[in-house]
C-alpha cells in the first residue's frame, strides 16, 4: 500500500514509512490534545413532506397486514332458501353457560348445511379476581373450545362473518397480542369485523341476484328500558340510512329481542327495518346477580335464525330460535 512504502531514512539508518511520518507529524501538531477526525453518518433527518410519505407507506403496509374492513360482500349461489344462524355472547368458559343449548344450535346449523354470523364475546376471558375464580375453563381452553365450534360452523365456507366483542378481545387490549381472531380469514375463509360494519349478503339463483344488506356491531350506544332492541334501532338510525330494506344486529346487552318496523321513504315507497338484539348463552354470573339482573330462561337465551330466500321482493324471515328457522326452510 502507498502508506506502507518507505518515505524517509534517518541519519542513523532508521527507515520510516509514510504512515510513520504522518503519525509523527500528527503527534507533534496535537501535543497532549486530541480531536475527532471522522464519524459515521447518523440517522437521516426528514422534513414534514418526507414524514408524510413515511406515514403513508407504513399505513399501507399496516392496512395490508392488519386492516379490518368496514364493508364486505359475500355471494352465495343457491336455488333454495338458506338458514343463517346469528350467534353471539356465548361466553365460553363461564360456569353458568347453557352449553347444551349452544351445542344444539351449532349441530342444528351443521345438520341443514346452514350459514352463520357471530357477533362477539364468544369466550368469557376473565383475567381478574374474583371473576377468574368462576371460570370453568382456562383462557387457553376457552379459545380451543371456541375454535372447535368455529371450525364446525366454517366447514364448506359456511361462516359468513364474525365480529369481535369485549371479553374475547381483552387479551389484545391488555397485551397488544392477537386472540383467536388471528389470521381469521385464512383459517375460516370468513370476514373478520370490528365495530359498526356492513355486510352485503347476496343470493344468486342463477338468473338474478337478491341482496340482503346487514349492518352489525357487537355493541352500540343505544339503550332503553322500554325497548329491548333500542341499540339495533339506534344503529340503523345513526349508521345505515338507506331506502333498502335492512337487517340491523347488535349483541352485548344480553337482552333478546326483535322488532320489525316499516318507514315511508321519499317519493311514497316503504322500507322495512329488521332490528335484532341477540340473547346470550350465559344464564347468570356473579356480576349480573350483583347488578340485580335476573337469570336467563329458555326463551331469553340463545340465538336467532334467519331464513333468506333467493327470490326478489322477499323479506328476510327472522325466527326466535335456530330450530324455528329450520322448521320454516
Amino acid at each position: 500500500m502507498e502508506r506502507d512504502r518507505i518515505g524517509l531514512i534517518l541519519p542513523n539508518g532508521t527507515e520510516l514509512t509514510v504512515r510513520d511520518i504522518q503519525r509523527k507529524r500528527l503527534a507533534e501538531d496535537l501535543g497532549d490534545a486530541s480531536r475527532v477526525i471522522s464519524r459515521s453518518d447518523g440517522p437521516k433527518p426528514r422534513n414534514f413532506t418526507e414524514w408524510i410519505d413515511v406515514a403513508r407507506r407504513q399505513q399501507k403496509d399496516r392496512q395490508e397486514l392488519l386492516g379490518v374492513p368496514e364493508f364486505v360482500t359475500t355471494e352465495i349461489e343457491t336455488a333454495s332458501p338458506i338458514l343463517v344462524g346469528i350467534i353471539g355472547d356465548v361466553h365460553a368458559g363461564g360456569t353458568d353457560i347453557d352449553y347444551d343449548a349452544f351445542g344444539r344450535d351449532v349441530e342444528a346449523i351443521k345438520r341443514v348445511n346452514g350459514y352463520s354470523i357471530t357477533l362477539g364475546d364468544l369466550t368469557d376471558s376473565f383475567f381478574f379476581m374474583p371473576e377468574v375464580g368462576e371460570q370453568l375453563f382456562s383462557g387457553d381452553e376457552q379459545v380451543l373450545f371456541m375454535e372447535s365450534a368455529l371450525e364446525t360452523l366454517a366447514k364448506d365456507d359456511k361462516l359468513v362473518a364474525s365480529w369481535s366483542g369485549d371479553h374475547d378481545m381483552w387479551s389484545k387490549d391488555k397485551s397488544g397480542a392477537h386472540t383467536m381472531y388471528q389470521r381469521f380469514r385464512q383459517r375460516y375463509n370468513a370476514h373478520y369485523l370490528e365495530g359498526v360494519s356492513y355486510v352485503d349478503l347476496t343470493l344468486n339463483n342463477g338468473g338474478e341476484q337478491i341482496h340482503y344488506p346487514i349492518i352489525g356491531s357487537h355493541r352500540h350506544k343505544g339503550f332503553s328500558v322500554y325497548n329491548d332492541v333500542h341499540a339495533s334501532w339506534r344503529q340503523y338510525n345513526d349508521e345505515a340510512k338507506t331506502e333498502q330494506d335492512i337487517i340491523s344486529i347488535t349483541a352485548h346487552n344480553h337482552t333478546k329481542g326483535y322488532l320489525r318496523q316499516v318507514r315511508k321513504i321519499f317519493g311514497g315507497g316503504e322500507q322495512t327495518i329488521h332490528a335484532i338484539s341477540l340473547g346470550t348463552y350465559k344464564v347468570s354470573d356473579r356480576y349480573s346477580r350483583k347488578k340485580g339482573w335476573p337469570r336467563k330462561g329458555e326463551e331469553s337465551i340463545s340465538s336467532f335464525g334467519l331464513v333468506l330466500r333467493p327470490e326478489q321482493d322477499r323479506q328476510p324471515e327472522v325466527y326466535w330460535t335456530i330450530q324455528d328457522a329450520i322448521n320454516h326452510l
